[in-house]
Formats: structure tokens, sequence, C-alpha cells
């Protein structure tokens, strides 16, 4: 709708009430995954190692394999997804983590840890990656960079409180206790999904951007054009595996969910290796995770004012001096790298959904978007094997040293990823209807 361009406002969160919902609701869906795949490893693998008997360094493979094999789980929740619709795939992908986490915290054994992993890891892909980031997508083509400034403070809030909070859900209740909860909230989730979520603002009585400057009837007919549009659109997953700048973007950005997923998974080790105790690493992960709100919040303003790229650039060398301070062995240079952190935990997960759309626009996006998420969370899941492993078996200096190399070349081919809009246009769009 080309009248958007002139009312609509990228940096202002004026959503509306149902679009502030589904942002909310999105947030809420992140933490859940966040806190239960990534964060709370804090805690439970050194608990299940110690009261199992299993090796830590298994446990932290078996992450970094089940999100692997999520990368498969991302092409078929896209299946699911094109075949029902993004609702579906929220709500079904809820409740099965939901069943999953029932069995999980009783495991006695590694494989049924693994398998209550790997369904809820691949489970997650759905409801904070794929159907939620594609929902916030169609519902905020304009505003994407500071609708996922939003969404995503679910990461760094994760990483605040997850670590204490399930700290002391263990020492009173145990595992199984820890895993009831989750359980128990996941379950509520994929009833609001069902209710609640529609894959298109119109079809919930809204309007994109809640740019209300056309007719309900406009928007609808507009709506109708662009999903006819979506189903002869040249940017198939041929086409798109045989773009360059599909695996620069795939890199780049993997790179940096490497590097969030692998410092965060392991902070709590890296520090007390470093010889801190646990309630000072506990008001570190505090701080870094109070500082990524804003963090998230900031880098969704950063991307509405200087564009993607130029955000992801400004938030890669965010990232590189993060390492380098958190390397020097001092106090005050360790708690100085904290806020430096804060920015990178921020952006790292705002800016696929930013740049996708800014290169292939609200039609072509979600095609785009379902190649890409797998290549990039396949990057990001080696963050966590390979910074507990080498920080295991060698010293997390040298972890931290192989994560500031990566986030150099990273960096480097961000520069050279071209933005250039490929998507088809709105015009294109009515034509081809």
């Amino acid at each position: 709708m080309s009248n958007q361009t002139t009312t609509v406002k990228a940096s202002k969160s004026n959503f509306g009430s149902k679009g502030w919902f589904v942002i909310i609701f999105s947030f809420l869906c992140i933490l859940l995954q966040s806190s239960l795949i990534n964060d709370s490893l804090n805690v439970v693998i050194e608990a299940f190692a110690k009261t199992r008997g299993w090796s830590t360094n298994s446990l932290y493979a078996f992450s970094s394999i089940c999100s692997a094999i999520s990368v498969l789980g991302a092409a078929f929740w896209g299946f699911v997804s094109n075949k029902t619709n993004i609702r579906f795939a929220w709500g079904i992908s809820l409740a099965v983590t939901a069943a999953a986490c029932f069995f999980w915290g009783s495991a006695q054994s590694s494989t049924i840890y693994f398998i209550c992993l790997a369904v809820s890891t691949v489970c997650g892909m759905a409801f904070c990656y794929i159907a939620n980031m594609n929902v916030i997508s169609n519902w905020f083509p304009k505003k994407k960079g500071i609708a996922m400034g939003w969404v995503t403070i679910g990461f760094p809030l994760s990483a605040s409180i997850t670590t204490p909070l399930v700290g002391g859900i263990v020492e009173s209740g145990g595992l199984e206790r820890v895993y009831t909860v989750y359980a128990i909230i996941a379950a509520v989730f994929a009833v609001i999904a069902f209710a609640f979520i529609r894959d298109y603002p119109e079809q919930a009585g809204a309007y994109p951007d809640n740019d209300k400057s056309y007719s309900k009837e406009e928007a609808d007919r507009e709506l109708a054009k662009g999903l006819e549009y979506m189903k002869i659109s040249p940017w198939k997953p041929g086409k798109l595996f045989k773009t360059a700048t599909v695996w620069k973007m795939a890199f780049s950005l993997g790179v940096l969910e490497l590097l969030s997923l692998g410092i965060m998974t392991n902070f709590r080790p890296r520090f007390l290796q470093a010889g801190y105790e646990d309630p000072e690493i506990f008001k570190m992960l505090g701080i870094a995770g109070i500082l990524a709100c804003f963090g998230s919040y900031l880098c969704g303003q950063l991307d509405a004012h200087v564009g993607s790229k130029k955000a992801i650039l400004i938030t890669q060398a965010i990232a590189i001096v993060a390492i380098v301070l958190n390397l020097i062995p001092t106090k005050p240079t360790q708690y100085l790298s904290l806020p430096f952190l804060a920015m990178m935990l921020g952006g790292a997960s705002n800016y696929l959904v930013s740049l996708a759309n800014t290169i292939w626009g609200r039609y072509d996006f979600p095609m785009a978007y379902k190649v890409l998420k797998p290549m990039v969370a396949l990057v990001g899941a080696c963050g966590v094997a390979i910074t507990g492993i080498l920080g295991q078996t060698f010293s997390y200096v040298i972890a931290y040293g192989v994560l500031g190399g990566l986030a150099a070349l990273a960096l480097i081919v961000m520069m050279v990823t071209p933005d250039t809009y490929l998507g088809r246009t709105e015009d294109d769009v009515n034509k081809a209807a």
C-alpha cells in the first residue's frame, strides 16, 4: 500500500491495542524459548550432571546437536505454516513443548533428556522464530525494526532472570518442578496462540503498522492481491540458494547469534573459572540482562534511523569490544564489558527479520526468511558447544579468543553484503494479481 510511506514513522511505537497484544505475546514466547532452551543451561546442566552422573561436555554437545536438528525443524515449520497457517504452527509447537517438558525434569536416562531437549528445541524454532517472526513481519512491514526492538527484549530479560529463578526452583523443588513450571506456561501460551493470534493484521480487523489512512476494504483488497502474488513469486528456495546475499547474511548474522548463545549459556562457568563466586556472577548477569533490555530497544531505534545494515555493523563492532574487554583479566574491564555485551545481546536477534524485510519486502519476505533462518540457526547452534567445550577442555580465555576472531570475520562479511531491494514492489504485486 503505497500511501503508507507518507503516513508511517518507522521509529514510533504507536502499534495500536491489537498490535501491542501481538508484540507482548511474541515477547513472552521469546522469553519462554530463551529461558527453556538456552539460559537455564547455566543451572540445569550442572544439576543433571550431579544428580544423574552424566558428563557436562556431553550435555553441552546435546544442546548444539539439538540446535542443528532444529534447522530441519525450521524447514518443517515453514512447510506446516504454508499448508495450514502461521497461527496453527505457533500454537501446536507450544502444545508439543508443554508435553515434552512434563517428561524432561524426571528423565533418568540421557536418551530421554536428549529427546525432550530435541523436541523442545525444534518446537521453539516455530514459536520463537518461524511463526513468531513471520507474524511480526506481516503486522509491521514498515515498523519492523522498532517492533523487533520491543519483542526481542525477551532474550536479554531471560538472560538476567533465568539463572537465579531456575537456581532457586532447583533448590526448593528439584529439576522436576522446574520443567513442570515450563510445561504449564507453554500450555497456557498454546491456548492463547490458537484463540487470539492471526497471521495478518487485516484478519484481526487491524491495519499493517497501525496505519489507518485507508479503508478496511482497501486493506483487505491489498492483502488479497499480496497473497495471490505470493503463489507465483519468483523467490523460491532454488533462487534464494543461488543468491550470494543470502549466504553472506546467513554467515554474518549466524555468527552474531553464535556469540550470543555461546557467551550467555556459558556465562556462569566462564566467570567461575575466572575466580568469581555465584553471588557476584548472578549480579553481573542481572546487570547485563537489564542493560540488554534497553539495548534491544536501542538497536530497534538504531535500525529505524540508520538502516538495518549499518545497525548490524555497529552492533558487530560493539560485540568485538565486549569480547576484548572481557578478555582483559581485571575486574574493572570485565565489568566494563557488560554494557557492550548487553548491546550485542539486544541486537543479536533483531536484525534477520529487519534486513530480510528490507531486501525482500512484505510478500517475498516469508520465503526468504524460511530459507535464511535455518541457515542462521545452523551457524548459531555451534555457539554452545564451541564456547563450552573449548572453555571446559582448555580455558574460556581461548574460547573467547575464538569468538572474537569469528566476530571480526562476520563484520567483514557484512561490510560486503549488499542491502539492495530485491523483492517485488507493490506495483509489481498489483500487476501480478
